[in-house]
């Protein structure tokens, strides 16, 4: 199968500065998505340093075959979601250290979602409240589950779906690279076919796009660029309150 892929970031309408980083290897069938957070453009540093990170350490995988798992190594995924776990604890510690030894950035830290396409397989890393989705026949599903305070309370049964989206800790996160020395990494294999469609985001989108939106619009695109521009454009257009960070990845035979 043949992979496309695209895409774009933008600060948005509300802020000054853009805290989001991505990275994309087509060659290698990885993108990587990041939201940094610290204010005085820390959050900017941490995102940049997870997706440099992972880039680099995948990489290496790839090229060299260099291996080496940091951390625990799950037998229920994959190699390759093996090592991209590796990669972004890597990332983790690369963060917190820097925090540590730069009192300027203390508090710094960022989510990630890292996603690496092999043939008819995805396999994805990810922490934080960022996004991946899979569109398979016109209907969008979340892969990932964000780590957020309201999430846990939804799943728990004390909140229900539509009152997490208006509650005021919505932002509250559960787990984001860099603030503790030791991260937990959800990592996860997902079948492809072909025409699916992967798609990586930053909470820039879902908090102004809803998913039933996000499917309505992506028929109406023929490639990942314009699909990645034009949820960029409607994340603004419905008030573009965050930096919103969109990459789409497109299999066809």
């Amino acid at each position: 199968m043949k992979l496309d892929i695209s895409g774009r970031t933008d600060v948005g309408k509300k802020r000054t500065n853009n805290e989001d980083n991505f990275l994309l290897e087509p060659e290698m069938g990885f993108f990587v998505v990041a939201d940094g957070m610290g204010g005085h453009s820390h959050g900017e540093i941490a995102s940049k340093m997870a997706v440099e990170t992972t880039r680099d350490a995948v990489k290496r995988f790839f090229t060299n075959g260099q291996k080496g798992i940091l951390g625990k190594v799950d037998p229920k995924v994959s190699e390759r979601a093996n090592q991209l776990g590796s990669a972004v604890r890597l990332a983790n510690q690369i963060i917190f250290e820097s925090a540590k030894t730069k009192p300027q950035l203390n508090g710094m830290g960022t989510t990630i979602d890292c996603v690496w396409i092999n043939k008819d397989k995805a396999s994805i890393a990810h922490v934080g409240d960022s996004r991946v989705y899979l569109v398979r026949d016109g209907k969008l599903s979340q892969v990932t589950r964000d780590h957020s305070l309201v999430e846990d309370q939804v799943r728990q049964g004390l909140l229900k779906r539509e009152e997490a989206e208006k509650s005021h800790l919505k932002n509250v996160l559960t787990r984001a690279l860099g603030v503790d020395e030791n991260a937990e990494v959800d990592i996860l294999d997902t079948d492809l076919c072909p025409g699916d469609i992967l798609i990586g985001c930053t909470d820039g989108l879902n908090k102004m796009v809803a998913d039933d939106e996000i499917a309505k619009a992506i028929p109406l695109m023929k490639t990942p660029k314009m699909i990645a521009d034009h949820l960029v454009d409607m994340a603004n257009a419905a008030g573009g309150v965050d930096n919103v960070t969109v990459v789409v990845a497109q299999l066809t035979r």
